[in-house]
């Protein structure tokens, strides 16, 4: 995949450090086809996101949490399961099946995700997202910084990122072809791909293409904070 070896590092030591010494309350433990959909929402508490552990099927997925989850609280229909606790400091880590679409919120906390072959939604009150995925995803935070690296060069419509408040930045394929709109209302633009913008006052504005664009595009919206989207390259 084509990310460095320093950005994975970066994004798996805190959570992988913290999970690794709990042994968590409630565990489930299924096995889900390609396309299939994971909900999880929490009130307050972190999200914590990654591929089965090494010799499990790419089908497998583990849902496990720091305290007991309902049993009424969590609904499998098909292929989609949803996880909904209204306790307040429940943090979850899920280990996602291949191909699978994952939707996270949290009102108040963070979401790592990294290695998850798969879709990501994510989406916080207050607290930052971190994602390093292969395929794509989109992430909205109220209160925080958004940080995704993401490799594929495909993805259908539009992918989404914004924050109220705080930083956004994307590590965008090189040979992606799509249309890019970055705008900020207060704050700074900085990107390394052939792209040029306007400003007015404390805002700044780029809507244009990277490699002559596509039907996809992405969209990056920021009321207070600044936007960097960068070029993921090969290791050489």
């Amino acid at each position: 995949m084509a990310c460095t070896r320093l950005a994975l590092l970066l994004l798996l030591v805190a959570p992988l450090t913290a999970c690794g010494q709990q042994t968590p309350a409630f565990t489930r433990i299924g096995s889900l086809p390609p396309g299939s959909a994971i909900t999880v929402r929490t009130v307050r508490g972190d999200i914590s996101v990654y591929a089965p552990e090494r010799g499990q099927p790419d089908s497998m997925f583990t849902i496990s949490a720091n305290a007991d989850v309902p049993q009424g609280s969590i609904v499998a229909r098909g292929r989609s399961i949803t996880v909904s606790a209204p306790g307040p400091d429940l943090n979850y880590l899920i280990r996602g099946p291949k191909g699978a679409v994952l939707t996270l919120a949290t009102s108040r906390g963070s979401i790592n995700v990294a290695d998850f072959d798969g879709v990501v939604n994510a989406s916080t009150g207050t607290g930052d997202i971190k994602m390093l995925i292969p395929q794509y995803g989109n992430a909205t935070a109220g209160t925080g910084n958004i940080s995704v690296i993401f490799a594929s060069t495909t993805w259908p419509g539009t992918l989404h990122f914004s924050s109220a408040k705080g930083d956004v930045e994307l590590y965008v394929n090189e040979n992606a072809a799509a249309h890019v709109h970055l705008h900020t209302d207060n704050g700074t633009i900085f990107t390394d791909f052939p792209l040029k913008g306007t400003a007015s006052g404390t805002s700044e504005t780029i809507d244009s293409t990277i490699n002559g664009g596509a039907k996809r595009a992405i969209d990056v919206e920021v009321r207070d904070g600044s936007i960097r989207v960068l070029q993921l390259k090969p290791q050489v």
